[in-house]
């Protein structure tokens, strides 16, 4: 991974309302020095999983011996795992902090995943949320809820409680509308113990080329002539239109009456997170995403190679309400064509959140945490 320190472009995504978090599969680039590194050239946020902070053993010195000592006076491997894994968490929040201090709780957050066995149940979905937000103990952390029914439920009552969240993975713009509500009314409920606002945070993530990937496959497969050359028109169009329209929602909503009254009592907007924007993506660039989703209050989530490629020769542009007719224009021909985007959507979100382990019982105790991939 080579990210120049100060690099122009990802500047240049700031000053258009856009923050890039990090998309981390690699242990190496949370050591110390390396996230310094990746917050200087305009990283703001770190996005990924136990795997890959408990396998950053290079991180220094301290952290060897911490888990050294754990390893001698903890039997239990679970425990140890856990104790690891949240002292890293931790470890990367207080790099983040000062961003999270200047951007007034806005960006400098690690996001932190559940386990997956508890997607289905929001009850022990929103019991571990608690547990590990206690155990983290710091303001910049989000935590990972599916996108889901149960994690609707989770959500709200994690919002009220002051957690802040991330809604993923989201596949569709209906679903996002129910994400955005689950949030709104969060919030309300906050307000009604009386709870401040400010510093409850939230973002929604759109996993944009699993929904191209998933479309396009269903257009490759009509063969009749006429079909066929108009599906080859709208490959790799589906997912930058559904964006864009979960946007103009998120647009609506903030200038509606009732999140004026949320404004009010100093509540943060929902941002979208375009996630899924990795080089090799659909379009063949590398960057289609990240150059056709710029906009302001918005989040791209990047992998290292991504971020390479746009300091490179990413277009700084506000492209994300560009073409907005066009959107309609995309769905209604995909619907001409048989395409059902509510149903790709969610055969996106069955085959993403891993089905409840057999005999798990709403209320069970939390399995321990997540190794499985951002």
């Amino acid at each position: 991974m080579r990210i120049e320190v100060g690099g122009t472009r990802l500047q240049d995504l700031q000053r258009f309302g856009q923050s890039v978090w990090l998309d981390c599969h690699d242990p190496e680039a949370m050591a110390g020095s390396r996230l310094a590194r990746l917050i200087r050239s305009g990283i703001s946020g770190v996005v990924c999983t136990a795997v890959d902070l408990a396998g950053a053993e290079s991180l220094d010195g301290a952290s060897r011996e911490a888990r050294a000592r754990l390893r001698a006076t903890e039997p239990d491997a679970r425990h140890m795992h856990e104790h690891s894994t949240v002292d890293d968490w931790r470890r990367v929040a207080d790099q983040l902090r000062r961003v999270y201090s200047n951007t007034g709780g806005r960006d400098g957050y690690v996001n932190i995943e559940l386990s997956p066995v508890l997607a289905h149940d929001a009850d022990s979905t929103e019991f571990e949320a608690r547990r590990l937000w206690s155990m983290i103990d710091r303001p910049n952390v989000l935590i990972k809820v599916p996108a889901n029914g149960a994690g609707l439920i989770a959500m709200r009552r994690l919002i009220a409680a002051g957690i802040s969240i991330n809604a993923t993975p989201i596949f569709g713009a209906h679903r996002y509308g129910e994400v955005i509500e689950a949030y709104m009314a969060g919030l309300e409920d906050r307000i009604g113990k009386s709870a401040p606002l400010d510093r409850v945070a939230s973002v929604a993530s759109i996993f944009v080329n699993e929904i191209d990937a998933a479309v396009d496959r269903e257009l490759d497969r009509m063969q009749q002539p006429d079909k066929a050359v108009h599906a080859s028109r709208l490959r790799s169009k589906a997912a930058v239109a559904v964006a864009r329209l979960a946007y103009q929602r998120y647009k609506n909503v903030i200038s509606s009456p009732r999140w004026r009254l949320l404004a009010r009592y100093h509540a943060q907007t929902q941002r979208l997170l375009w996630a899924g924007t990795a080089a090799g993506a659909a379009g063949g660039t590398g960057l289609k995403y990240a150059n056709e989703l710029v906009g302001r209050d918005t989040i791209a989530l990047m992998a290292p190679n991504a971020v390479d490629a746009y300091t490179d020769h990413g277009v700084a542009a506000p492209t994300l309400e560009r073409n907005l007719p066009e959107v309609l224009e995309i769905f209604g021909e995909l619907d001409g064509l048989g395409v059902d985007l509510e149903r790709i959507s969610a055969q996106l979100e069955s085959a993403s959140i891993r089905p409840a382990a057999p005999g798990a019982t709403p209320g069970a105790s939390p399995r321990p945490l997540s190794r499985s991939r951002c």
